[in-house]
């Protein structure tokens, strides 16, 4: 009985979606998502700081693109434009766009060979090396190489780095209601000796997972990411903020969530997995919800598979947009049980999470977060809170008891009116998180991550850090980018055995001292991680790197220092490594 009126829950939930998707009207779907610290919101935060999305949901559409700037102009006089490709007129959205305007291509490939492969149209866009468009446009595939090639040789001082990635892109669109996005690639790696010691601690590599050492002792690994995305239901009146809109996604990728470099909710630094994600917006109001199926850690259940356990996730927001004021707020339960897969009760997409944990008796891990943005000309200032476990007697009482877990955010981005440098931002940023945060009492599988990684900050819990950035593109060179990000922190490391907080896989009713868990106890760790890149676009889906990555850490046992001199080549490809800095 209790399986039939499961089933015949899941079954209403599809009518509904199946309902909502038929009957929409007018709705373009758009392809590609903009991932957190990628080239491209770099582009959106340096262009126009207000186009800041901290839902971090943006999307390559024809709104986002004419709310750039000077970005009209290009679109309406492409054609001129991409076929003399000078310094003055290199525009990045608009080269990366061009189903939005009628695009010549210029591209490596020669025309000759890609009329081989049978398109019709193959010379109409950039960057494209296989495209195909209905007569109406409305239906296009696009297939691309992906290239995204490292190498740091060992001299002096520098060690060895190889990054050896080839793949492919894949994405279209059917209609006016689905899109679709893929990138597939096979890798050869040897990573920095930072990455490298997580992995010797952890058994993965962040943000990928488990990987295998082929015979010459290199990492060798397949990695892939996809989605669909769907525009349920649409309406547009005068203004942005009125109207409403209903989209979901289906995939397989991670996710970011907030305005920082970091994120105390959820971050892009775990390995890829399996969510679904819908968006809705009312007016002023937005609200997510986000569900995704995690490997809780290395060890396998009966079917010879990694053990499962699930996040489910809600976040809302109210937008003041005359004073540019945005108030969030998040609640994340982390749900693993033995002989059981997720917990249909938490599909409800607008009930309290905490109410049905204690209505099920469960020992799930629920947190709850608030967030805000302030938008105030060229500033953008943020910040995060986050909680997970509000003990009254605790937070107004004893302040260091182990129960008082929490973790806060403050941030700026400033965008400099200097006429040589019109597209630039520099970003500083504070994070610091308690001891025991994140981490669970009863089940230690139920701990804030997955894959034996952190779902929210690299660095887990009991730190404090800064971030300083800069992103700038010089205003007579174009081609050319700089981006430093340089990070400061201080981390309380487990020894001896004890739970000093640091880890949260570790249950944190452990705790070494419930009455006097202080910031930063165990074994002191200092380090300073430094990221330098230069960058010179051939074209804008096509860049070559120079990188450099100084990292220091001493701590009471023992200390390490690492260089890397780093050249890179990337074609069409959109990911990013830089929050891997921890």
């Amino acid at each position: 009985m209790w399986l039939i009126l499961k089933m015949n829950q899941i079954k209403r939930i599809q009518i509904l979606i199946l309902i909502a998707f038929f009957s929409s009207k007018g709705a373009i779907a758009q392809y590609r998502l903009i991932k957190a610290h990628s080239d491209q919101e770099d582009r959106i935060i340096s262009s126009d700081i207000r186009l800041f999305d901290s839902y971090r949901n943006h999307k390559q559409s024809r709104s986002l693109i004419s709310s750039l700037k000077d970005a009209e102009e290009l679109i309406a006089d492409s054609i001129k434009f991409f076929e003399t490709f000078n310094q003055k007129r290199f525009n990045y959205f608009a080269w990366n766009n061009p189903e939005y305007g009628q695009n010549q291509r210029t591209a490596f490939t020669r025309k000759t060979w890609v009329q081989k492969l049978g398109g019709s149209k193959l010379w109409q866009n950039p960057n494209r090396f296989f495209s195909w468009e209905s007569k109406d446009k409305e239906d296009y595939l696009v297939v691309n190489p992906v290239l995204d090639l490292s190498y740091a040789p060992s001299a002096g001082a520098f060690d060895t780095g190889l990054l050896n990635g080839r793949g492919v892109e894949l994405y279209g669109q059917m209609g006016e209601k689905l899109a679709f996005y893929s990138q597939v690639y096979d890798y050869q790696a040897n990573y920095s000796e930072s990455i490298d010691r997580y992995r010797r601690k952890y058994g993965v590599i962040p943000g990928l997972g488990s990987v295998q050492t082929n015979k010459f002792g290199i990492y060798d690994y397949f990695y892939a990411t996809a989605y669909m995305d769907i525009l349920l239901l649409k309406k547009q009146n005068d203004t942005a903020n009125n109207g409403y809109q209903i989209s979901a996604t289906i995939g397989h990728d991670k996710q970011h969530i907030g305005s920082g470099f970091r994120s105390l909710i959820l971050s892009n630094f775990t390995t890829p997995s399996l969510f679904l994600q819908v968006n809705y917006r009312l007016g002023p109001f937005k609200y997510q919800n986000l569900f995704k199926e995690l490997v809780s850690d290395m060890s396998k259940d009966s079917s010879k598979t990694f053990n499962k356990k699930y996040l489910a996730m809600h976040r809302g927001s109210l937008e003041f947009e005359k004073i540019g004021l945005e108030l969030g707020f998040t609640e994340m339960v982390i749900q693993s049980r033995p002989n059981s897969g997720f917990d249909i009760n938490y599909l409800n997409p607008v009930i309290f999470y905490r109410a049905i944990e204690r209505d099920l008796g469960s020992s799930d891990n629920a947190l709850i977060a608030f967030d805000v943005k302030w938008k105030k000309n060229r500033f953008l200032f943020y910040g995060q809170l986050v909680i997970d476990e509000f003990n009254f007697s605790s937070v107004f009482g004893n302040r260091n008891s182990y129960l008082n877990k929490f973790g806060n955010q403050l941030g700026v981005y400033y965008r400099p009116e200097i006429s040589q440098l019109k597209q630039s931002y520099i970003q500083l940023e504070y994070n610091a998180v308690r001891p025991y945060t994140y981490s669970h009492r009863r089940n230690s599988s139920n701990y804030y991550g997955a894959y034996n990684q952190a779902l929210a900050h690299p660095l887990e819990s009991n730190f404090r850090e800064v971030i300083f950035r800069i992103f700038a593109v010089p205003s007579k060179f174009q081609r050319w980018a700089f981006k430093n990000t340089t990070q400061l922190a201080w981390k309380g490391l487990d020894y001896s055995g004890e739970n000093y907080g640091g880890n949260i896989r570790k249950p944190y009713n452990e705790a070494l001292d419930r009455e006097n868990a202080i910031m930063l106890q165990g074994n002191l760790q200092k380090r300073i991680n430094i990221m330098t890149t230069l960058m010179y676009y051939v074209q804008p889906n096509a860049k070559i790197e120079l990188t450099h990555h100084a990292f220091h850490s001493i701590d009471e046992l023992n200390s390490g220092n690492w260089n890397y001199l780093a050249l890179s080549i990337k074609y069409n490809f959109t990911d990013t490594r830089e929050s891997y800095l921890f």
